[in-house]
C-alpha cells in the first residue's frame, strides 16, 4: 500500500495506535486512550477508525481473535497473528541431547491479493531418523536427508489459497540435536508476526537439563520474558524482523 494515498486523519490515529501499543507495551488500545490523545469528538473518531479498517491498517482486537478488546495497527501484508513454538527435551546422552521443537503459526492475509501455500524452513543438526511432520490442509511426514549447510526449505499445502481477509493455521514439527555446554536455535518467520511464543522446557524426567535460555532479538519490540524451576517463556510483540536466536545454556 502507498501510505501516501491514505487520508492524513486516519494515519494520524494510525500513528497514535501504534505510539500507545508501544507506550503501553500491549496489542490492543481501547477507544478511550485513542479519543485522550488525539482530543476528538466520538463519532468523528468512530468514523475514522471505520475508515483505517476498510483500507486493512486498523483492525478490531476481537476481530483478529487476539483475545482483547480495542484496536490495533497492521502491515499491509500477509502476516502471522499468533506464531508459537514449544521447545521440549526428549533425549540426553553423552554425546548430545535431542530437543523436539513444534512450530504453530495463524497466518492472516492482510493484502489486496491472494496468497497461496506455505513455505517452512528449518536449520540446525535435524534428527535424520525422524520426519518432519506437518499439519495444516494436509498432513505430511517428510523423511529428512543429510545437508552440507543444515538449511532444509518445504513449500507445502501450495494448491490452498488464503483470500484477502482470510486466516490458515498449520503445524510442524521436528527434532534437533543439540551439543554442551553452549548451542543455539534459529527461528526465522517468512512474515511479520504480531504475537511470538516461545516456551522451552528446561527439564528431562525432573533433572534439570538446560541451565538457562538467552534469546538474542530485535530492537523496538515489546518483550516479555519469564523463567520458572522447568521452564523459559518468551513472548515477543510486533516482530518485524525475520530472526530470533536462542542460546541454550546446558548444565553440567
Amino acid at each position: 500500500m502507498d501510505y501516501s494515498k491514505v487520508d492524513p486523519e486516519v494515519m494520524k490515529v494510525y500513528d497514535v495506535i501504534n505510539k500507545l501499543i508501544y507506550r503501553n507495551s500491549s496489542l490492543c488500545v481501547s477507544f478511550s486512550e485513542i479519543r485522550k490523545e488525539l482530543v476528538l469528538h466520538p463519532q468523528a473518531l468512530t468514523n475514522l477508525l471505520k475508515r483505517g479498517r476498510a483500507v486493512g491498517l486498523i483492525a478490531e482486537c476481537k476481530e483478529l481473535g487476539i483475545g482483547e478488546s480495542g484496536y490495533t495497527v497492521l502491515l499491509n501484508y500477509v502476516i502471522s497473528l499468533e506464531y508459537n513454538i514449544m521447545n521440549e527435551i526428549v533425549k540426553v546422552s553423552d554425546k548430545c541431547i535431542i530437543m523436539k521443537h513444534t512450530v504453530r503459526s495463524k497466518l492472516y492475509n492482510n493484502s489486496a491479493l491472494p496468497l497461496r501455500g506455505v513455505i517452512v524452513e528449518v536449520f540446525g543438526d535435524l534428527v535424520l531418523d525422524k520426519p518432519l511432520i506437518y499439519r495444516g490442509k494436509g498432513y505430511y511426514e517428510i523423511n529428512l536427508t543429510e545437508s552440507i549447510d543444515k538449511y532444509y526449505v518445504f513449500h507445502l499445502d501450495s494448491d490452498v489459497e488464503i483470500k484477502p481477509g482470510e486466516t490458515y493455521t498449520y503445524e510442524y514439527e521436528f527434532y534437533l540435536k543439540y551439543f554442551p555446554p553452549v548451542d543455539y536455535f534459529i527461528v526465522q518467520p517468512f512474515n511479520p508476526v504480531i504475537t511470538f511464543n516461545a516456551k522451552t522446557y528446561l527439564t528431562r524426567s525432573g533433572k534439570r537439563i538446560i541451565k538457562s535460555v538467552k534469546v538474542e532479538y530485535p530492537q523496538n519490540v515489546i518483550v516479555r520474558e519469564e523463567e520458572g524451576k522447568t521452564y523459559h517463556e518468551i513472548t515477543i510483540m510486533k516482530l518485524s524482523a525475520i530472526l530470533v536466536k536462542f542460546w541454550f545454556h546446558f548444565a553440567e
